[in-house]
C-alpha cells in the first residue's frame, strides 16, 4: 500500500479537488469512460486530514448537512480513539451509500468506479473544536496499518492535508510514501512551496511540485476574455514568474522527481500540469469520468497524474 499525502503550502491551491479526482481515476475499472483512457482499478482510500477546514466532501457534492449527521467523522475517530477496523466499518463512506448518489448517478461513479473506493470524511464544522495532539499521529498511523491488513488491503490511501505547516500538516506530511506539492503561480505560493520542498528533499522521500490555476494565454482553450482589464499584464506577470521565482531552475534540478510535472521533459514547451481553477471556473466536482469534460485539460491532468504515480508507485513497489 502507498501513502500519497496531497499538500499545499497556501489555501487556493486546488489540492482537495485535485486530490478526489486523483483518487478516483485511481479507483477507475473501465476503459475510455470520460478522461479514463486505461482503467487503473486501484482499491483507494480517501481521508480528509483538513480537521479545521473540511471541504473534501464536497468534491462528492455531499452537503455540510449529511455529513455533520454522519458519525464517526475522522475527528471522531481521533478525538475518541476508536478502533481502526470499527472506524473503518462505520465512518467509510463507500461507493454504494446514499450520501455518494451523485457522485455515483450525475458524475459516473457507477459502474466506472470500484465499489470498494472509500471516502472518510471530516467534520466541515466540528463542535466545540478540535485540538491536534501528538498521539493522534500514533492513531492515524493504526487506521493506515488496517486499511493495508488482509482484512481491508487497500492499494493506495490519499491524505487530504490541511495548507501551511501546522501540526496536521506536518503528521500527513511524515505518514507520506509520496508527496503531491500543490501551488499557484503566485510569489507566495511559489516561495512556500520551493522553501518546503527544499526541506523536504533531505528527507528522501518522493514529492512532485504541481502548478495549478495556470492562465491558458494561447488558442481557442484561453478562458479570458480577450477585451478583459489586465489581461496582458496578467499573461506577462504569470509567464515571468516561474523562472523569477527560481522554480523553473529547482524543477529542471529535480526533473525525474520535484520537476515531472512541471519540467519541460520533451524539450518541446510541454508541461504536465493541472488547469483545474480555471478549467473548471471554480467548480469542486469529480470529473474524470464525465463524458462531457473527455476534453478538458483539467480532467486529463488528473487522470495523467494518475496514472503516472500508479506507473512510477505501484502498490507492491
Amino acid at each position: 500500500m502507498k501513502v500519497i499525502t496531497c499538500f499545499s503550502y497556501k489555501g487556493g491551491a486546488g489540492r482537495t479537488t485535485a486530490a478526489a479526482n486523483i483518487a478516483a481515476a485511481l479507483a477507475s475499472v473501465r476503459d475510455n469512460v470520460g478522461s479514463i483512457k486505461s482503467s487503473l482499478r486501484r482499491k483507494v482510500a480517501l481521508i480528509d486530514l483538513d480537521v479545521f477546514s473540511a471541504g473534501t466532501h464536497r468534491v462528492f457534492e455531499i452537503s455540510n448537512d449529511q455529513i455533520n449527521r454522519l458519525k464517526p467523522c475522522v475527528q471522531d475517530y481521533l478525538r475518541e480513539q476508536m478502533g481502526p477496523s470499527d472506524y473503518i466499518d462505520q465512518g467509510g463512506v463507500k461507493l454504494g451509500n446514499q450520501y455518494m448518489e451523485q457522485f455515483r448517478m450525475m458524475r459516473g461513479g457507477a459502474n466506472n468506479c470500484d465499489d470498494e473506493f472509500t471516502l472518510f470524511p471530516a467534520k466541515p464544522d466540528p463542535e466545540g473544536g478540535f485540538v491536534v495532539q501528538k498521539q493522534h499521529e500514533n492513531v492515524l498511523i493504526e487506521l493506515l496499518m488496517e486499511l493495508e491488513s488482509k482484512n481491508h488491503a487497500f492499494d493506495y490511501v490519499i491524505l487530504d492535508g490541511e495548507s501551511g505547516t501546522r501540526q496536521m500538516a506536518d503528521i500527513a506530511l511524515r505518514l507520506a510514501d509520496i508527496v503531491l506539492m500543490f501551488f499557484r503561480l503566485t510569489w507566495q505560493h511559489i516561495d512556500g512551496t520551493l522553501n518546503t520542498a527544499s526541506n523536504f528533499e533531505k528527507k528522501a522521500k518522493p514529492f512532485y511540485l504541481i502548478p495549478t490555476c495556470v492562465p491558458l494565454v494561447h488558442g481557442a482553450e484561453n478562458v479570458y476574455r480577450d477585451e478583459a482589464p489586465g489581461l496582458n499584464e496578467l499573461v506577462k506577470l504569470t509567464e515571468r514568474i516561474p523562472e523569477d521565482s527560481e522554480l523553473n531552475a529547482f524543477a529542471r534540478q529535480h526533473q525525474k522527481s520535484a520537476g515531472r510535472f512541471w519540467a519541460d521533459l520533451n524539450g518541446d514547451g510541454g508541461r504536465l500540469c493541472i488547469h483545474e481553477s480555471l478549467c473548471l471556473k471554480g467548480e469542486e466536482r469529480i470529473v474524470v469520468f464525465d463524458a462531457g469534460a473527455r476534453e478538458d485539460r483539467a480532467a486529463k491532468d488528473f487522470y495523467r497524474m494518475a496514472a503516472e504515480i500508479n506507473m512510477l508507485h505501484p502498490p507492491s513497489e
